[in-house]
């Protein structure tokens, strides 16, 4: 165990539901971890993505503990294989950064992360920036989505 408290090896996995029923879900699955002692379940977070309908995202240390908690539920439907980064469910509760046309960003995201680039142009029904790179000689605007980049300087 680590000094907080949570399992000092935790990963994030995804639970398949119902839409629209991933919050009494989650609720079961906190109920339960609750009623089997949360000593004997190692469980750090239960996440509900409101954007991504039909997921539950569990922070556990083994898969087969969530599975075992998770059969049984009504709206449970599975679990998704593989195993997701906290890094990748924290680039997703990062809400939208505001920018202007002008505005001078970083890209965090791959394939151009580190760059720095000039806004030209905003979709917001997309949520896609245009950018033109300063680190570059090329003036070709690139499409980045608008989650992928950091306001460095504005106007």
């Amino acid at each position: 165990m680590s000094e907080e408290g949570k399992p000092s090896n935790c990963r994030v996995y995804a639970i398949r539901a119902v839409g629209g029923q991933e919050y009494g879900v989650a609720f079961m699955l906190k109920a339960r971890a609750e009623n089997r002692g949360l000593d004997k379940v190692r469980i750090s977070a239960i996440v509900v993505l409101p954007e991504l309908k039909g997921f539950v995202f569990v922070e556990g240390a083994m898969p087969y503990e969530i599975q075992d908690l998770a059969t049984g539920i009504k709206h449970y439907r599975g679990m998704v294989r593989g195993v997701m980064s906290s890094d990748e469910l924290l680039r997703s509760l990062v809400k939208p950064v505001e920018v202007n046309v002008g505005d001078v960003v970083e890209i965090i995201v791959e394939p151009f992360r580190g760059y720095r680039g000039r806004v030209v142009d905003i979709d917001k029904q997309k949520g896609q920036v245009y950018l033109e790179l300063l680190d570059s000689s090329s003036t070709m605007p690139i499409i980045v989505n608008i989650k992928g980049i950091r306001k460095i300087e504005g106007k």
